[in-house]
């Protein structure tokens, strides 16, 4: 020891609902559904200290991220984000599916908007978009794809 003395000092985390105090903000929007930007053109940071580290669960063992929150944000979080676990309404052969679809909607888009008016071109761009999305209905009709609720659990 060299006879020097360090102040003691106190660690205070800040409340971090959405990512943006410490990275670059979210990175998993409904579950990694949707990339960071579909968030929005608003950015802001809590200045809350942070009460705990918390984390979204459902009942089939899914779990999110652990999150620094301060207790406002605790009970936004619980009433207005916890409806469905995005695993549970969107599992992997849905997560699949869902993309397939995108891309099908999206040719059939871009045909039109590329003025694309031959019903022997749009018909079978328009078929295979309804049939995937009757392949989603389906799973979520045989329950494949069900609507689970979060719970927020503290961790500390």
């Amino acid at each position: 020891m060299t006879g020097q003395l360090a102040a003691p000092a106190i660690v205070v985390t800040r409340c971090n609902p959405f990512g943006h105090a410490t990275d670059a903000g979210p990175r998993h929007l409904m579950g990694g559904l949707y990339g960071p930007e579909y968030e929005g053109r608003i950015k802001w940071e809590c200045t809350n200290p942070s009460d705990g580290v918390w984390r979204m669960e459902c009942a089939h063992g899914h779990r999110g991220q652990p999150m620094n929150l301060c207790r406002p944000h605790v009970g936004m979080i619980a009433k207005r984000m916890a409806g469905i676990c995005p695993p549970c309404v969107m599992p992997p052969v849905a997560r699949g599916l869902f993309e397939d679809i995108k891309r099908a909607q999206g040719a059939y888009a871009s045909a039109y908007m590329t003025g694309v008016r031959d019903p022997a071109i749009l018909r079978p761009l328009e078929a295979r978009a309804n049939e995937l999305a009757e392949a989603m209905n389906e799973l979520v009709a045989d329950g494949t794809c069900h609507r689970c609720p979060l719970t927020l659990t503290e961790r500390s």
